[in-house]
């Protein structure tokens, strides 16, 4: 029991060490594609139903960290900005299969080339289902016209519609007063940096400048637009990237991260090393991480750590991948509400090209890996470099304070009635009602 326990921490410590370094660069970067990519250029690249639109999106896509619920709504915004619907179809699975900080927490379990594979076959995955859109969904553009403009909580229940809300939607705070838009362009980034640069280096004139400054924004106080009274900083952009990295995607991955860690923890120690030593069992695996992984609700840096448990104690990498590919893009709350937004025939579309692609590539990784004679490896455990060991200790640390710190302000509240919301959502899908 003692050596049960020893062993338990032992797998929880070391993952967490492990992922926790590049887990705060991947939430920084999430800010930072937050601010730098502008919705009105992303959207003229995805308002046809052609290839260009479906490669353009699955590749915008990949970067983006949203969870399988929270990508519905802004997928709705984007068709109702005129993005296409086979578009809106392969931004609907790389944008929950993948992201920033997802990535990184890849590379952190399995190594580079896994971390390279993760987002190609959601790439793939998202190119197969928008060309299937092009191709399949003909006659309910008017169905699916009349569902968003209604609103993207029109026609799904009220605990769907907090399910919603509990991922982040609705408390997003915009960058900029009377806009919802958070882009900064490049040049104007660089113009920020310039003017922050020039004001360290000025001498006794920053004070009464700055009183000019005031004086000048008071002024105009009464006059003008919102964004001409609060003019743009580079304090103001930064503070923004922290807060939607550190503080929305944040509270939308924290306990659904730990929730995965624990679980990981659990099968590691659970499952005898050798229940993968058949080759039937092989070849039963892949079914079995569909039937999980499509129901069950977790983000895609959750599943990171339970497919390195699953991989760990002998689960063929293939099948693990279909755990991280259908895991974060589907499960019941997310094909419900993608049926009242577009059509039963678009959700169809979706869960049929995520289930099918993501098996076939996971086989033909297995096989490409057994006939090269190669092994994924898995890292469950801490560096023994002092400099990497320093490292993943800081990251661990500031991993701590900010999780504390957002389930003191409500994360842990709302991560908990999450997953309570998609259990529940779950188990009436299995109903059938």
């Amino acid at each position: 029991m003692v050596d049960t326990a020893v062993q338990l921490l032992d797998f929880l410590w070391g993952s967490f060490l492990v992922l926790s370094p590049m887990l705060m660069v991947g939430l920084l970067l999430a800010g930072l594609i937050h601010v730098l990519i502008s919705r009105s250029a992303v959207l003229r690249w995805l308002s046809r139903d052609n290839l260009r639109s479906v490669c353009a999106s699955a590749a915008i896509g990949v970067p983006i960290p949203l969870c399988s619920c929270s990508v519905v709504p802004v997928v709705a915004e984007m068709r109702k900005k005129g993005a296409s619907r086979s578009s809106c179809m392969s931004f609907l699975i790389t944008a929950p299969e993948t992201g920033a900080d997802s990535i990184l927490v890849t590379h952190a379990f399995f190594g580079i080339v896994a971390a390279v594979v993760r987002p190609v076959v959601s790439f793939i995955t998202a190119v197969v289902a928008g060309v299937a859109c092009i191709g399949l969904i003909r006659d309910d553009s008017h169905e699916e016209k009349a569902s968003i403009s209604h609103g993207h909580v029109h026609g799904h229940r009220e605990d769907e519609c907090d399910h919603c809300e509990d991922h982040g939607q609705g408390r997003h705070v915009a960058l900029s007063i009377g806009t919802d838009e958070c882009y900064v362009s490049p040049a104007d980034f660089r113009r920020l940096i310039a003017d922050w640069i020039r004001s360290l280096t000025r001498s006794s004139r920053p004070a009464r400048s700055g009183v000019a400054a005031t004086s000048l924004a008071e002024g105009t106080r009464g006059t003008g637009n919102a964004a001409e009274r609060e003019p743009l900083t580079l304090g103001k952009v930064a503070k923004h990237i922290f807060r939607y990295g550190f503080v929305e995607v944040a509270d939308d991955i924290l306990f659904a991260l730990l929730v995965g860690i624990g679980f990981g923890a659990i099968l590691y120690l659970a499952i005898p090393a050798d229940l993968m030593a058949n080759d039937y069992a092989r070849w039963l695996s892949y079914p079995v991480m569909v039937m999980i992984g499509v129901p069950l609700y977790i983000c895609a840096s959750g599943s990171t750590p339970i497919a390195a448990a699953l991989v760990a104690k002998g689960l063929s990498p293939g099948a693990a991948l279909i755990f991280l590919m259908t895991g974060p893009a589907t499960n019941s709350g997310t094909i419900a509400i993608m049926v009242s937004q577009f059509s039963a025939r678009f959700a169809s579309i979706y869960t049929v090209a995520v289930i099918v692609v993501t098996t076939i590539l996971g086989i033909a990784v297995d096989v490409v890996l057994i006939s090269l004679g190669l092994t994924l490896p898995v890292n469950l455990s801490a560096s023994e470099s002092p400099a990497i060991l320093f490292v993943e200790w800081s990251g661990a640390i500031a991993l701590i304070a900010l999780i504390l710190w957002r389930f003191r302000e409500g994360a842990l509240k709302s991560g908990y009635r999450d997953l309570v919301s998609n259990i529940s959502l779950f188990r009436r899908g299995l109903r059938g009602t």
